[in-house]
């Protein structure tokens, strides 16, 4: 049996072709952690992990429970990923450990596929789809550049766009008012506050914006207040999703029991792993809800290639998850690996996860780090 030889992280800094304007901050660059597992055989998985909060100590979790792993089967991955949290001692702090431990999990993933020649999608019970579809990201902070944005995407052919709001209520009623007359009533527009109203205010705004026919508004109350997000989503007509509010399938049952979700977005860096993110899924089913992939902002095109891996196994999956393609100047995947066309990407059908790293690429934001450290928010 080949055996777990080492873990490796590669702490990097990845800059954003422009600012990312959200409800925290306006962030210049992404912070990542690459994770490679090496058995020893000499087979290599790589794995993605969020460095958002902090790349150093999203790296020093994972060499920290690395012991763990050194010596052990990796394709025992649930057994695996319990001993992190049990024997790591990390159960009572998921929220930060499930976004490193994401990134081990990915790599035995990948260790897998390649070990039995086959796609991560074959192993996870096989495609129910052989496409996935994304949302076009809008970016830019004034209306009429987030408007030029959106006519862009459209032309590329997204039928459904997503853009941030909760930064300043008159600015976002301009901000989704020019998005929505630059493309016109078929193209279906999503916004995301990301937990900056209250409940008064939620109200107030997912009305006034209503007349914009919104497809959904993410995330209007701080995580926690599942109350008021269901007694929200009974006063509004525009269909509530829930994002900070959901990272474990745990959390899922609780909003969906709580009837505070239309639809649940999340991925599998707040899950723990693609594994967990389909037993989030399967919670979600069962209540009759359906599951939209989130990305975060520390994560880098090895993410986006796992994405299509799981997504493809999910029944309950809506059209239009999230991506954070065009985010960066340039990606740790070698160019070509990735492609979106009209809105949606081919499931790729090599073995493992289908990376394969531009080490050129991650030398330098390597060594960017070293010069920049971590961006702030």
């Amino acid at each position: 049996m080949d055996r777990i030889r080492v873990i490796r992280t590669h702490v990097l800094a990845i800059p954003h072709r422009q600012r990312y304007h959200w409800a925290i901050g306006a962030p210049e660059g992404t912070n990542n952690v690459l994770v490679e597992i090496e058995t020893e055989g000499g087979v290599i998985g790589i794995g993605d992990a969020c460095g958002t909060r902090s790349a150093i100590a999203t790296s020093a979790t994972i060499e920290t429970v690395a012991p763990l792993l050194v010596g052990e089967d990796p394709f025992r991955i649930e057994w695996l990923l319990g001993r992190l949290y049990r024997q790591g001692n990390w159960s009572n702090q998921r929220r930060f450990a499930n976004q490193a431990f994401a990134g081990i999990e990915m790599a035995l993933w990948d260790i897998c596929g390649k070990t039995t020649g086959q796609p991560v999608a074959s192993l996870l019970g096989g495609r129910v789809r052989d496409r996935i579809e994304w949302f076009g990201f809008i970016q830019g902070y004034e209306p009429t550049e987030l408007a030029d944005h959106a006519r862009q995407l459209v032309e590329r052919g997204f039928t459904v766009l997503y853009m941030k709001v909760g930064i300043e209520p008159e600015r976002d009623v301009r901000a989704v008012r020019a998005v929505r007359q630059a493309v016109g009533s078929e193209v279906r527009i999503r916004v995301d506050a990301n937990e900056a109203w209250d409940r008064l205010t939620a109200r107030r705004m997912i009305r006034r914006l209503g007349e914009f026919d919104l497809d959904w508004v993410e995330q209007p109350l701080v995580f926690y207040d599942l109350d008021g997000m269901a007694e929200l989503r009974r006063s509004v007509e525009t269909p509530i999703a829930l994002d900070q509010s959901v990272f474990t399938d745990y959390d899922v049952y609780q909003a969906c029991a709580a009837g505070a979700a239309d639809v649940v977005v999340v991925g599998f860096h707040e899950t723990g792993g693609l594994l967990s993110l389909r037993k989030a899924a399967a919670v979600a089913a069962a209540a009759g809800v359906q599951l939209n992939r989130h990305a975060v902002i520390g994560e880098s095109g090895v993410s986006t290639l796992a994405a299509l891996q799981v997504l493809a196994t999910i029944p309950n999956l809506t059209d239009g998850n999230q991506v954070m393609e065009g985010l960066f100047v340039d990606d740790t995947i070698t160019d070509g690996l990735f492609t979106i066309e009209a809105g949606s990407s081919l499931v790729p059908s090599g073995p493992g996860l289908g990376v394969e790293i531009d080490w050129e690429r991650v030398r330098y934001f390597r060594d960017l780090f070293l010069r920049v450290g971590q961006y702030p928010n």
